[in-house]
């Protein structure tokens, strides 16, 4: 039996907002589920399952008939479904009183239920969050009931606030397979076994790397999945070590010109370090207006007097090491080997 397992859609987040790409990021969750829901319609997946958030907030009630709409889409898959911290259920969610299609299975109980997909041989457990935080483990005692089936957990959590867990809780649970979300990493914790979906695509520029959904099949108890990546947006990151002859002019040709090298899709957060002119340091604001730069973190420091150093260090390693650096050429490895020494040895 194949399977799509996807989770932390956050359908309705309004990534970057004050970004030049802001709405076009706005769309990016919708089109990533559109997809998904494509691939399953055009290899006939008999099987989705979707483990919390699926909306960034609480949904609308136009936002679940959209959902509901493209569901019907794929009359045959059945999907199954649960509430995460981020779309929990509060008492006046329009969550609990939709109607969904008939292949539609949301397990919105707070304690764990199943649902027998017969069709499948499939039996899929899971529980909606009431919450937006559980700190207790719910899962470490969950067990498959016996029979001829295809055991599946669909769960959300993952830290110390939501569901807490070790990949060691389902070594004897009688689960063929288990399905998380809540991290926005996708991960294989245990290989084949119990996976971390990651966020269909990224929130924020903290989910760095690339993200989409996982397609599985389940072979006599047998599990394997594989990881396929959707890139509508993939947050990348340049770490950049600068030195104090370095000008701001080849500073910036250099990041534009990695930017231009790579793929259109990728955004970037830059990292820079080292030590920079104490007279004309980098402009860090400039960098940050350039094209698909998402955030500049500037951890530079300023230039070294090596003068004081050597009189405060003159007969330690860092002062001899500052002087016999001096008497070389001065070329550009020098210079190199001069600071990135001196820092090397402030730090020990």
């Amino acid at each position: 039996m194949k399977f799509i397992h996807i989770a932390d859609i956050h359908l309705g987040a309004k990534p970057d907002r004050d970004r030049a790409w802001e709405k076009e990021r706005r769309f990016h969750s919708w089109q990533a589920f559109t997809e998904v829901i494509e691939k399953a319609k055009e290899e006939r997946i008999p099987l989705l399952l979707i483990a919390g958030d699926l909306f960034h907030g609480q949904p609308l009630m136009k936002e679940l008939k959209e959902v509901n709409y493209q569901f019907s889409r794929i009359p045959q898959t059945q999907v199954v479904m649960i509430a995460g911290n981020h779309d929990h259920l509060v008492p006046d969610s329009c969550y609990r009183m939709f109607q969904w299609g008939e292949n539609v299975h949301f397990l919105k109980s707070e304690n764990m239920e199943v649902v027998d997909l017969e069709g499948l041989q499939t039996r899929v457990y899971g529980l909606s969050y009431w919450h937006k935080e559980i700190p207790r483990p719910l899962y470490k005692d969950v067990k498959a009931k016996e029979g001829d089936f295809c055991n599946i957990l669909l769960a959300h959590g993952g830290d110390e606030k939501h569901s807490p867990f070790h990949g060691g809780d389902f070594t004897d649970s009688g689960f063929d397979y288990v399905a998380f979300g809540h991290i926005h990493k996708p991960m294989q914790i245990v290989q084949d076994k119990v996976v971390m979906a990651g966020a269909l695509q990224p929130i924020d520029c903290n989910d760095m790397g690339e993200h989409g959904y996982f397609l599985g099949e389940i072979k006599e108890h047998q599990c394997h999945v594989k990881f396929v990546p959707l890139h509508y947006c993939e947050y990348v990151s340049l770490k950049l070590k600068v030195s104090p002859d370095l000008t701001q002019g080849a500073l910036q040709e250099y990041i534009q010109e990695h930017i231009g090298a790579a793929p259109a899709y990728q955004k970037f957060r830059i990292t820079l370090s080292g030590f920079c002119d104490r007279d004309n340091p980098i402009d860090t604001e400039w960098i940050n207006t350039m094209d698909r730069v998402e955030k500049v973190i500037n951890l530079c420091q300023a230039d070294y007097d090596f003068e004081k150093l050597k009189l405060k260090y003159k007969e330690q390693i860092l002062g001899r090491y500052i002087q016999t650096l001096e008497g070389m050429p001065q070329d550009k490895v020098t210079k190199k080997a001069l600071y990135y020494g001196v820092e090397a040895l402030l730090a020990e």
